[in-house]
């Protein structure tokens, strides 16, 4: 019994490590579900599973025990294929997303930082000249007038004099 299976077992982990190097992500998904299901059998052999094997119910006799299998590795496998199967919708919806927002599976295709250049370097300026005008410093982070703290209950001023763009400060 333990030949079958562990070609079984082989044969399952190579074509999951073949999935999973194609450059398509749902491919990617079902080869970690076939490595999923490849360590399901191990556990299962591994567990001294045989077809004489039977089910774990000792009578009242101790001897009843022998070529009983373990319990133990069924439970631990109910549990993975539970959590296989949750990955395995977080990976499809992660799928779905990213197809959704770039129009390809293709991880190849995708874009990383490095590909987006000036576009990236301008962003990044906007996005600090956001910052200063939100928090109304100088540029050596020191405030251009007072600080003041308002009672509760009291209004908010509706202008603020050191920075005209904004008419209302929150």
């Amino acid at each position: 019994m333990e030949l079958p299976m562990a070609m079984a077992i082989a044969v399952l982990y190579a074509a999951g490590t073949f999935m999973i190097l194609r450059p398509n992500l749902i491919r990617m998904v079902m080869g970690f579900g076939l490595y999923s299901n490849a360590t399901n059998l191990l556990l299962i052999t591994v567990g001294g599973y045989t077809r004489t094997s039977g089910a774990p119910f000792v009578g009242k006799d101790p001897g009843s025990a022998v070529g009983l299998m373990d319990p133990l590795p069924p439970d631990i496998i109910l549990t993975a294929i539970v959590i296989s199967f949750a990955v395995s919708a977080l990976f499809l919806i992660i799928c779905y997303r990213v197809y959704a927002d770039h129009g390809t599976d293709n991880p190849e295709e995708l874009r990383v930082d490095d590909d987006f250049g000036h576009e990236a370097e301008a962003w990044l300026d906007g996005a600090a000249r956001g910052v200063r005008e939100l928090h109304r410093d100088d540029g050596e982070g020191q405030a251009r007038g007072p600080l003041s703290l308002l009672p509760t209950g009291e209004p908010r001023p509706t202008a603020n004099p050191g920075h005209p763009a904004k008419a209302d400060c929150p």
